[in-house]
């Protein structure tokens, strides 16, 4: 692993095989060592483009925990609104001090756990094995 982040491209990024094509999900990208999560209905590179930025090993406990049902006290915390949105927020220090949040629909947050359920985004699934629609 590196000790900075690699700078993705949004061919890296992949979503759940649940989501609906062509429509907005979370998106996960990882490589050397790190993973970045991001919203796509925010265009790929703007200024609003913000990313959760996680060291694979804290990833990986993310996805080991909340598959066993465990779902405080890990990495990335998924939160519903009021307005029935949720928000993803890291819980671990972000490169750079930013504090950023993702906001998703219940649909978008269903379509993620289904493939954090799937295995889809573990470290063994590369991203050519999951095609954005």
């Amino acid at each position: 692993m590196t000790s900075t982040p690699p700078t993705f491209a949004e061919h890296d990024f992949r979503k759940a095989s649940a989501s609906q094509p062509n429509k907005e999900c979370v998106r996960v990208a990882r490589r050397d060592g790190w993973v970045e999560l991001r919203d796509d209905k925010t265009a790929f590179g703007a200024p609003d483009d913000h990313r959760l930025v996680f060291t694979e090993a804290q990833f990986d406990q993310f996805l080991t925990s909340t598959r066993s049902g465990q779902t405080s006290g890990l990495c990335l915390e998924m939160t519903r609104r009021t307005d029935g949105m949720y928000a993803f927020r890291s819980t671990v220090p972000q490169p750079g001090g930013t504090a950023a949040e993702l906001t998703f629909t219940e649909a978008e947050v269903a379509a993620f756990r289904d493939g954090v359920t799937r295995g889809e985004f573990d470290r063994d699934n590369t991203p050519e094995m999951t095609l954005c629609g």
